[in-house]
């Protein structure tokens, strides 16, 4: 018993140790991340740009389409190619708040909030065109990994036979890669 007692101990001291390293892994990445969008965002605003055309290329698990949009005063204009399963939606702004939006990982439980065995994991990767400062290539990939802050995960290891494979449960999780392919100014 006194083993096990130790054993225990041992276990949630070092679980503690891993929690605050990827902690500060994390909010490193998002601190690098929002401040690139920061300066991106003051070169992008301080050239007027009202009219330019992007061609924007998506990339997901069930395939790559393009979409090459015109945009005047932040709305899209004219569509002349939109090969993707969504509107036309996609301007410099948009992009900038889409971006922000990622890189405010949510804090989900899986299978729910009452159980938190899984939590849902995300990356960000972006690249912002240094002459113009729009985002020129986002890349977002999403899964579970174990919960090992959470009591729910350490239960499931040891009391269940059906123990829970996070990675399984999302079939190796998802990713999108958004690359502006290309940007032309015009009058």
């Amino acid at each position: 018993m006194r083993f096990r007692l130790l054993l225990a101990g041992v276990g949630l001291a070092l679980v503690g140790v891993l929690v605050a390293a990827f902690g500060l892994i994390n909010w490193s990445s998002a601190t690098g991340t929002r401040e690139a969008q920061m300066r991106a965002e003051q070169v992008w605003y301080a050239q007027p740009r009202h009219h330019y055309r992007m061609l924007i290329r998506q990339r997901t698990r069930t395939g790559v389409c393009e979409q090459d949009l015109e945009i005047r005063d932040e709305r899209v204009q004219t569509v002349h190619l939109n090969q993707c399963a969504q509107p036309p939606i996609w301007t410099v702004p948009r992009l900038f708040s889409w971006v922000k939006q990622l890189g405010h990982p949510s804090g989900l439980c899986y299978p729910s909030s009452l159980q938190c065995t899984c939590r849902v994991s995300t990356h960000l990767e972006v690249t912002f065109d240094p002459q113009s400062g729009y985002p020129a290539q986002v890349r977002y990939e999403w899964g579970l990994r174990p919960n090992w802050e959470n009591v729910d995960y350490w239960q499931s290891l040891v009391f269940r036979s059906d123990r829970i494979d996070c990675a399984r449960r999302t079939h190796g999780g998802g990713a999108v890669e958004l690359t502006v392919v290309a940007f032309t100014p015009l009058p």
